[in-house]
């Protein structure tokens, strides 16, 4: 577990809307876990937290899709799952990390303007207690939408992060945001595959030039999914469809620490033996490499549930 006399600490976990949705006792396992996982990054009280996280088309749109993208100033919008706010994000420190990893020979984009939706909200409302508690430089990972960034290229991200990191004298916290193998179905469709006209032009504009609204957008990707009681339902076409073998072998590669192994993994195997949720673990790899780069010890797998009523696989890490 951390202490005050750590400089670096790891936070994996799920960002699944469900989770909020929920009853809490319906996943009653998972929260204890998560609960003991805040617990420690609250005793550890990092000066500074970096939040590897994805987006669902809330704040980035394929008018123009990044693989990576660093937040100089950021905003979580009001979607499911999620807490809105504007994040505490110091400019000037974010900027020089997006310059450090650029000087590294990673090319990442930068926004001053950052919109987040759960993908980092979540994680970040839950750890810090509200959105903007702390600074918080966040990270981009495009886990979404084709062609994604290669497996090897998020660590190689993580790991000049955590150079950056490593030299300002801080007591710092990594926090991967993501999820593992489960499928969406249609909710978050690939552009050229969306079949709807309205969900095709949101997906590239994000409501921008007209047609739907991110509200609208937001509502009717509730409304694709069956719920009572906050409950997911089994039947729901698409959604879920949990891989236990395919997890279970990367969260043991993941334990083992040495994260080139990853760097040969080929997104098409993914989506085939994960599903197409599964590419979130990019963010898992990025945010591991740039802890280890500050000193953090061995990663632990708090837990991991498939079956409970998430409606994904719930699985809690860390190390510190």
């Amino acid at each position: 577990m951390s202490d005050q006399t750590s400089t670096a600490f790891l936070g994996c976990v799920p960002h699944a809307p469900f989770m909020m949705l929920q009853d809490k006792a319906l996943n009653q396992p998972f929260w204890d876990a998560y609960a003991e996982q805040v617990a420690a990054f609250r005793a550890f009280d990092p000066e500074l937290v970096f939040v590897f996280g994805a987006d669902h088309y809330s704040g980035q749109h394929m008018r123009l899709m990044p693989s990576f993208a660093i937040g100089q100033a950021a905003e979580a919008i009001n979607d499911e799952g999620g807490f809105p706010g504007k994040l505490d994000v110091p400019s000037e420190l974010s900027l020089a990390c997006a310059t450090y990893v650029v000087e590294a020979g990673i090319d990442i984009a930068t926004s001053f303007a950052m919109e987040v939706d759960h993908g980092f909200s979540a994680v970040t409302g839950h750890f810090l207690g509200a959105v903007d508690a702390k600074p918080v430089i966040p990270v981009f990972v495009n886990a979404l939408a084709a062609p994604r960034p290669t497996f090897k290229r998020c660590r190689l991200l993580g790991e000049a992060i955590g150079a950056f990191a490593a030299q300002l004298g801080k007591r710092v916290a990594f926090l991967g945001s993501g999820g593992l193998s489960h499928e969406t179905g249609d909710i978050f469709p690939q552009y050229l595959e969306a079949s709807d006209p309205r969900a095709r032009e949101y997906i590239l504009h994000g409501g921008a030039k007209g047609g739907l609204s991110r509200e609208t957008w937001i509502d009717e990707m509730r409304g694709g999914l069956q719920f009572v009681n906050g409950l997911l339902l089994d039947h729901t076409p698409g959604v879920g469809e949990i891989r236990p073998q395919w997890d279970e072998e990367f969260l043991h590669l993941f334990s083992a620490g040495d994260l080139t192994v990853f760097d040969a993994w080929k997104d098409a195997d993914v989506l085939r033996e994960g599903g197409n949720g599964a590419g979130e673990v990019r963010q898992w790899i990025a945010a591991a490499a740039a802890a280890q780069k500050v000193g953090v010890g061995a990663i632990h797998i708090d837990l991991y549930r498939q079956g409970l009523p998430m409606g994904v696989a719930s699985v809690v890490a860390h190390a510190a």
